[in-house]
């Protein structure tokens, strides 16, 4: 029988120029993990500074919110709406403009027309430092009541007015007023009409006329006269007779708040 020999087994040692091409093999992977760890710890730096970023960021809003937000219940609690006076400046009623030339006439009935709508003469006692809060001028102080300070609401000046141009214009013996008062109360009309401009468009059938039953969007003027009523400086009338009596014999002041009486007789 015959058995083959195994030849042994040769071994061959590396090169040097194997060595070398090992050692960079190991280095350049080297670097590459060195790299990407470089990489990666740069990656994280730039989104943990992010973050960071973002929180200082968030922080500074919710603060800035929170002091907003307390500045504005501050004003809100010092500005407090009185029985629903924020609420009048409203443009929340409309109507159509009726024929009211009734109301213009020399006539009693025109002469009650105008004493009820200028009954109170707009005139208000309002708390002195609650108008104070709301940023209003000071005024004279009631002098039935040291806390109250009294004002006037102005439509009612200027409806005084237009109340004083009917009288010259139709009664054939007006309240002595001179022409300057006239004409303060002409142009104080006017600049109540330039201060609230009537945006409303109304339409034209010839080009020449136009129509005038348009509906208008306006303030509600009941809702004022009933905030007014309830504010009025309920002690002005009994004050403006006791101080027209002083005055008598005077030559007589002028107020713009009542209707005063026409001058004539109607019977």
């Amino acid at each position: 029988m015959f058995t083959s020999k195994v030849p042994d087994a040769e071994y061959k040692r590396l090169t040097e120029g194997d060595d070398s091409d090992t050692g960079e093999n190991v280095q350049s992977q080297t670097n590459k993990r060195l790299s990407l760890l470089e990489q990666s710890f740069r990656r994280f730096s730039v989104i943990h500074a992010s973050i960071l970023l973002l929180e200082v960021i968030l922080c500074a809003l919710l603060v800035s919110g929170f002091i907003v937000l307390n500045q504005t219940r501050r004003a809100v609690g010092s500005k407090v709406s009185l029985d629903g006076l924020s609420q009048l400046g409203s443009y929340n009623t409309s109507m159509k403009f009726q024929d009211g030339s009734k109301h213009m006439a020399d006539s009693h009935d025109a002469d009650k027309y105008w004493r009820d709508l200028l009954d109170s003469g707009g005139v208000i006692s309002l708390n002195t430092e609650w108008a104070r809060k709301q940023g209003l001028r000071p005024s004279a102080q009631s002098p039935t009541d040291p806390s109250q300070s009294i004002y006037q609401v102005d439509v009612f000046h200027a409806l005084h007015c237009l109340n004083a141009i009917r009288q010259n214009l139709m009664s054939e013996t007006p309240p002595p007023w001179d022409e300057t008062h006239m004409l303060h109360c002409l142009d104080y009309v006017r600049s109540q009409l330039l201060c609230h401009p009537d945006l409303t468009l109304v339409t034209t059938n010839d080009l020449e006329e136009f129509v005038l039953d348009e509906v208008h969007t306006c303030r509600d003027y009941n809702a004022m006269a009933d905030w007014v009523y309830r504010h009025r400086w309920v002690e002005f009338p009994e004050w403006l007779k006791t101080k027209n009596a002083k005055n008598s014999g005077h030559e007589a002041t002028h107020n713009h708040t009542m209707a005063e009486p026409s001058g004539h007789d109607h019977s």
